[in-house]
């Protein structure tokens, strides 16, 4: 299988949860990266520096046409979260579905060779229940997945029109601590969890403790990009589930850190939830053949170096 040359990569949202991460991967990896911020004052930290930043407007078909003009391939990370999107839809609607369309428009007009586009897995429903492949009926009820799901059918047109190539990856759940600390991404359970295991010594379980989730680590999510990045020209599908395949409740992930916290710190914290909230939750299998058989590649399922991480960098601060 032909490799691609390393060349100029876009990462809208690169200051982000994932996006830091990724960018730094990249860099050692040999691309030139640009990161996309929708921050006028954003700034880089200091293990971005080799990257160039550039202001990213949604809204401002001719500032994507600059942003597209200097770049061989697009990472499209930038989104509105799940809960910036239940309190605004229209506004979710404007930056994650109409904003991927001009993005993707201006990528076309400047000749960009390829586009990935990050959906999320919520595009087949919520809760996440049963055995589910690429071709699983696709039940978007909340506005991130509705809007997510938009901006996969405008790639999907551009892609199946010979406009553009691109993939879409449906990721289930990444862990792994943040390169940009400050990103918004700690009311996400994992984050949460270890946050309140150091601050609280407790974890309290907001949600149903038998609630499946499949979870990835950030590290193998970058392993994933880098090889779309490099063979895109040779995959004949275009989406892609981005999971482990393994999936845990969340009372075992709970747990986990629990252990972690007693491995690490010597003290393990007490867990907690309601009984209302806890109600039998059907079996998930998020499916990943499709990948694991296009990469010839098996994810790390080992997510106690992940977590580690994220606790060591919580209990530093709050010291």
């Amino acid at each position: 299988m032909e490799d691609l040359e390393v060349g100029t990569v876009l990462i809208t949202g690169g200051l982000g949860c994932l996006g830091g991460g990724l960018a730094h991967h990249l860099i050692n990896a040999g691309y030139s990266v640009i990161i996309g911020s929708s921050r006028p004052n954003a700034q880089l930290p200091d293990r971005l520096k080799q990257c160039s930043l550039i202001y990213t407007d949604f809204d401002n078909p001719e500032s994507l046409n600059k942003v597209c003009s200097r770049t061989d391939s697009i990472i499209h990370l930038a989104t509105v979260n799940a809960q910036q999107s239940e309190k605004d839809p229209e506004y979710a609607k404007r930056v994650n579905s109409i904003g991927t369309d001009r993005l993707i428009q201006a990528g076309i007009k400047n000749k960009v060779k390829y586009f990935l586009y990050f959906s999320t897995a919520h595009v087949y429903g919520s809760p996440l229940v049963g055995k589910i492949d690429e071709s699983s009926q696709l039940r978007p009820v909340h506005p991130y997945a509705i809007t997510h799901k938009l901006a996969e059918d405008f790639l999907l047109n551009a892609t199946q029109q010979g406009m553009i190539k691109g993939n879409i990856i449906r990721l289930s759940n990444s862990i792994g601590l943040p390169l940009v600390t400050e990103a918004n991404c700690w009311m996400l359970f994992i984050n949460d969890a270890c946050r309140q295991a150091i601050a609280n010594r407790r974890i309290a379980i907001y949600a149903n403790p038998n609630a499946e989730r499949d979870f990835i680590t950030m590290n193998s999510v970058y392993e994933i990009v880098e090889y779309f990045l490099s063979h895109y020209i040779n995959i004949n599908q275009v989406i892609f589930n981005v999971g482990s395949g393994s999936s845990y409740t969340l009372l075992q992930m709970a747990e986990l850190i629990a252990n972690r916290c007693e491995s690490l710190f010597g003290y393990s914290p007490q867990i907690t939830y309601t009984k209302e909230q806890l109600t039998k939750s059907s079996k998930l299998v998020y499916k990943v053949e499709k990948l694991t058989k296009e990469m010839k590649y098996i994810t790390d399922n080992d997510l106690s170096p992940a977590i580690d991480e994220i606790l060591r960098f919580c209990q530093a601060e709050n010291n």
